[in-house]
C-alpha cells in the first residue's frame, strides 16, 4: 500500500507535468500569434502602396555618374484574378516614350517602341535593372512578396515619436522560405506602427551571411495621405558599389481597389 506521503508527492508530481505542458501549450499559441503578428506588419508594410488594384501616377529620377534622367510613367496592377497582373508605361520624355513592362502571372515581358519588340524575360532575369534605373523589374512588377518568401523576426523594437506622435519601431529580418524564388540571404525591413498604420521607412538587402554592409539600401519617406491611405510617397534606392548614385520614385497620385479593365494587361496594351 502507498503511503500518505508518496500519494502527496504523486499528486503535487501530477499536478508539476500538467502544469508544464499547459505552459507549453500556452507558449506555443503565444509564439505562433507572435509570428503571425510579425508576418501581418511584413505583409502590411509591402502592400502600403498596393491594393487589390492599384493605379498611380509616378515620376521617376535616376541619377548616376553619367547621367541625370527624369521618367514620367503610369502604373496599374491586379491582384484580384488569380494571375497577378502588372502594366508599367513610360510617358515621357518624348525619346522614352511607349517602354514599358507587362507581368501575367510568373510572364514578364518588356516592350521597346524604337524596335517595336516585345522581350520575354526568364526569372533569371528579374533582378535586372529597369530603365537604367537602381530598381530591378521584380521591384517594378513586385513578382516578390515579402510576406510569402521570407521568414521574419524581430531583431528590435523601440518606441520614437513622429509628426508629434508615439510611434513604435520594428527592425525585423527577413529570411528566405526554402522554396522562394529569391536571390537576397536576407532583407532587413524597419516599419513603425502609429495608430491602425503600419509605415516603412528602410529596406536593407544582404547577398550573403555576415556581409557588414548591405548590398543595396531602400528608403521610404515623405509619408502624405494618398489615395485614401497613409504612406510613404518616396522610394529611393542606393547600391553600395555606386556610390552618389540613386533612383527616387515619386508617387505623384494613387487609386487603390478601382476596376481596371482586363485589357489593359494584353500585350496590345504594353504596345499601344
Amino acid at each position: 500500500m502507498a503511503k500518505p506521503n508518496d500519494i502527496r508527492w504523486s499528486r503535487i508530481g501530477r499536478r508539476a507535468v500538467l502544469v508544464t505542458l499547459v505552459a507549453v501549450a500556452l507558449w506555443g499559441v503565444s509564439d505562433a500569434r507572435a509570428g503571425a503578428d510579425v508576418r501581418d506588419l511584413v505583409r502590411r508594410a509591402d502592400h502600403v502602396l498596393r491594393g487589390k488594384t492599384t493605379a498611380a501616377l509616378i515620376q521617376m529620377r535616376v541619377h548616376t555618374q553619367s547621367y541625370d534622367r527624369t521618367y514620367s510613367m503610369v502604373y496599374w496592377a491586379d491582384e484580384t484574378a488569380a494571375s497577378d497582373k502588372t502594366l508599367v508605361k513610360v510617358l515621357g520624355p518624348a525619346r522614352w516614350r511607349g517602354h514599358g513592362t507587362l507581368k501575367i502571372g510568373g510572364r514578364l515581358s518588356l516592350y521597346d517602341p524604337q524596335s517595336d519588340r516585345v522581350t520575354w524575360l526568364s526569372g533569371s532575369m528579374l533582378g535586372d535593372s529597369w530603365m537604367g534605373s537602381h530598381f530591378s523589374n521584380d521591384d517594378l512588377v513586385k513578382e516578390t512578396d515579402l510576406a510569402s518568401h521570407y521568414t521574419p523576426k524581430i531583431l528590435r523594437t523601440w518606441t520614437g515619436r513622429v509628426g508629434g506622435e508615439d510611434v513604435i519601431y520594428h527592425r525585423i529580418s527577413l529570411s528566405p522560405t526554402p522554396k522562394a524564388p529569391v536571390s537576397w540571404h536576407h532583407i532587413d525591413l524597419e516599419l513603425y506602427v502609429r495608430g491602425a498604420d503600419v509605415i516603412p521607412t528602410r529596406q536593407q538587402y544582404y547577398r550573403r551571411a555576415g556581409q557588414p554592409e548591405p548590398t543595396r539600401t531602400l528608403s521610404l519617406s515623405e509619408v502624405h495621405d494618398i489615395g485614401g491611405r497613409t504612406a510613404p510617397t518616396r522610394l529611393t534606392m542606393r547600391v553600395a558599389d555606386k556610390p552618389g548614385e540613386y533612383t527616387q520614385l515619386d508617387y505623384a497620385k494613387v487609386t487603390f481597389d478601382k476596376p481596371i479593365p482586363a485589357d489593359k494587361f494584353t500585350e496590345s496594351a504594353l504596345k499601344q
